[in-house]
């Protein structure tokens, strides 16, 4: 019964279907709120308030040709591409809005390790394609994950280690997302956790390329970067990992710093209520300074991982860890 109930997870909820549905969802929601930032419009006629937009866009892509370049493997991309997102639906079934939580001591490290694979994938997306945009495109990928990647690991550990010290929690994922909440009571986690969880949105915003850190698919220099060979199905996959990525992060921050459903278990509709909230609150965030901040250089964006970010996180994990 039990190993039934894992593989109605996996393709269910929180699976493929939810994470699915969740893609849509993220993409009709950052459309709408950059349009009315813009004093635009956004979806509107597909579907009820244009939430059927995205479901369009998509069977409009996988009906394309699929157009592969002579001499390159054709179907590795999509390899890829399907991999990194199965990781991220493999995330979801380790927090704790999933039925049956697949939980360990220490599988925060397979969460970290399962975060970085989207950046895997496009960066051999886009070495797998011969165009010097492409190839300009993956080594700014490739630049950017030296910094971004090691402050999102950093900012994520913190609530990870404050939780093990001052509520005895283990080190993982599951038990980390079930007490860290508790620790906006106190003064000075509450600082820490504030600290890191800035860091950790400002590093989601460079993991899903949003600006002012869509330096590798900036259309005025090199056209799509990583992806600019890529159309039809391909390009649909590309769009939705690149959903997919905010989604779970969002989702993921959510349950790491404020608890998500954990808070309200007693009560499962105000539980689900309050998830989905802080999901959109983040994403709120995240869409906001995407909407109105200019791209950065690459070396700009660096220096400002290097000097301000990777700093900041770095002392919020030393003093979660010796005070």
């Amino acid at each position: 019964m039990c190993m039934w109930m894992y593989i109605l997870e996996t393709v269910l909820y929180p699976g493929l279907v939810f994470t699915l549905l969740g893609i849509i969802f993220t993409n009709w929601y950052v459309r709408k709120v950059k349009a009315h930032m813009q004093n635009r419009i956004g979806p509107l006629y597909t579907g009820p308030f244009g939430l059927l937009q995205p479901i369009a866009d998509l069977i409009k892509l996988f009906s394309k040709e699929d157009i592969v370049v002579s001499g390159y493997p054709a179907r590795a991309p999509a390899f890829f591409l399907t991999l990194a997102m199965g990781s991220l639906v493999a995330l979801l079934l380790m927090t704790p809005i999933a039925p049956y939580p697949l939980q360990a001591p220490y599988d925060i490290y397979i969460a970290l390790y399962l975060l970085v694979w989207p950046t895997v994938a496009i960066a051999i997306a886009g070495y797998l394609t011969p165009s010097p945009f492409t190839i300009v495109g993956t080594a700014r990928v490739l630049s950017l994950t030296l910094a971004y990647e090691l402050g999102f690991v950093l900012s994520v550990l913190v609530p990870v280690v404050l939780a093990s010290r001052y509520l005895g929690a283990e080190y993982s994922l599951y038990t980390t997302c079930t007490r860290a909440w508790m620790l906006w009571t106190k003064p000075l986690p509450a600082i820490l956790l504030a600290i890191s969880l800035l860091t950790a949105i400002l590093s989601l915003q460079c993991k899903t390329m949003m600006k002012p850190f869509d330096i590798p698919e900036a259309e005025t220099e090199i056209v799509a970067g990583p992806f600019t060979e890529y159309s039809g199905p391909k390009y649909a996959l590309i769009l939705m990992l690149h959903d997919q990525e905010l989604f779970v992060g969002a989702l993921l921050l959510s349950q790491l710093y404020f608890g998500g459903p954990i808070p309200l278990i007693n009560n499962p509709l105000l539980a689900a209520v309050v998830t989905f909230v802080e999901y959109l609150a983040i994403t709120l965030v995240v869409t906001w300074i995407h909407a109105s901040t200019p791209r950065y250089r690459v070396e700009q964006a660096l220096n400002w991982f290097w000097k301000y970010l990777l700093p900041l996180s770095a002392l919020a994990l030393v003093v979660s860890m010796v005070v």
